[in-house]
């Protein structure tokens, strides 16, 4: 919601664009810790308690970001927001394993899955139509009003949903001796790796594009909202496509084919950055449109694969991806040129990584695959 405002709160901090950009890795690095923390503490001290408390955070430190008269003091009130925030994205899901049927599971996955599409969409709508009457400390306290309401709203009426038997102590030891494991493990790091990566190309573009198209090509602030839209567009319109493809294609081949078009629509952007708007919006799209395809078979990948880790991987993957997504932004911030060179590179770069990712994963999988072929002959 605030990426609109991202020039003019630059201008009012006396802060660079790259200085502006931190704001965003802080939010995402602080995303990242959150989440890996919020997991293993929920299966022990419950839902309820854990989600208020994050979003207790996230409202007292939106109430404060309005505050902020230095960039640093908003780096870190972002961090703090972001830790709170992670709670309700680890909660939600949590809860609803706890409360629905594994029948009623995946239609309601699917919903909150359609929700986060919708939400970055209609968010910098959102933002831009508020600088157009308000400064941008209305964003945040429209943040903190919205955290409010969401806190009541689970004060009084969601109760607690994990059985009390359930709350066991030994889960946190076991959550992060999981994560160890899957550390270690190859296979499961390459898929993590393509995902991730993809993810992080994606963040590359959320904290360039608002300097790329406001301030280089002149975009009008209440406008960038809709380009930004124009790829959640295309995300949904290749994940449909993806549904069809999937009963083509196998998930490991399918994901090498989107893999690879990825690097190639990265590596045009690194050429043509400078062109005009129209190439690079285009360009982009392609870009974004393959980040939640790519995601979702990586993810789902990884779960046949780690079936019996399946929390501790799914908390893993999520939190380096917001991990990997706050260093992109963090590289474009170092990069910064007031081009959109930075930002081209660092996208470009990650499908690349993400791609390397998605090879190690099959060659590790196909090596396994053949050991026990191999024994089975010897047997």
């Amino acid at each position: 919601m605030y990426l609109p405002a991202l020039p003019a709160m630059g201008q009012q901090l006396q802060a660079t664009q790259g200085q502006m950009q931190y704001t965003l890795g802080a939010f995402f690095a602080g995303f990242c810790i959150g989440m890996l923390l919020y997991g293993p503490l929920s299966d022990r001290l419950g839902r309820r308690k854990l989600l208020l408390s994050g979003m207790l955070l996230f409202v007292i430190a939106s109430a404060l970001c309005t505050q902020a008269t230095q960039v640093e003091q908003l780096v870190l009130l972002r961090a703090l927001q972001a830790f709170g925030s992670g709670a309700a994205v680890v909660m939600a899901r949590a809860i609803a394993r706890d409360v629905y049927t594994p029948d009623q599971l995946p239609r309601v996955l699917s919903l909150m899955t359609l929700v986060t599409m919708v939400a970055p969409l209609l968010a910098p709508l959102l933002g831009g139509v508020l600088l157009t009457v308000f400064d941008w400390q209305a964003i945040f306290m429209l943040l903190a009003v919205v955290g409010c309401i969401s806190g009541l709203l689970v004060l009084w009426v969601l109760p607690e949903t994990l059985k009390t038997q359930s709350k066991q102590a030994g889960n946190i030891l076991k959550a992060f001796h999981n994560y160890c494991l899957l550390v270690r493990d190859r296979e499961a790091m390459g898929i993590i790796a393509t995902l991730a990566f993809s993810f992080a190309g994606m963040f590359a573009f959320i904290s360039g594009s608002p300097f790329v198209y406001i301030s280089y090509f002149q975009v009008p602030a209440q406008y960038y909202g809709l380009l930004f839209g124009c790829n959640v567009i295309g995300m949904i319109a290749v994940l449909l496509l993806n549904v069809r493809m999937l009963k083509v294609y196998s998930l490991p081949r399918l994901l090498m084919i989107q893999s690879s078009a990825q690097v190639l629509f990265g590596l045009l952007l690194l050429v043509f950055y400078q062109q005009n708007l129209t190439i690079l919006v285009i360009l982009v799209v392609l870009f974004m449109s393959l980040v939640n395809a790519i995601g979702t078979n990586s993810l789902s990948l990884l779960l046949q694969q780690r079936g019996q880790q399946a929390g501790s991987a799914s908390a893993l993957a999520i939190s380096l991806q917001f991990g990997m997504g706050a260093l992109a932004s963090l590289a474009v911030s170092w990069l910064q040129d007031d081009t959109p060179f930075a930002m081209a590179l660092v996208m470009a770069v990650c499908a690349a990584l993400g791609w390397l990712g998605q090879r190690m994963s099959v060659v590790r999988l196909h090596s396994q695959v053949q050991q026990i072929g191999s024994e089975k002959d010897d047997k």
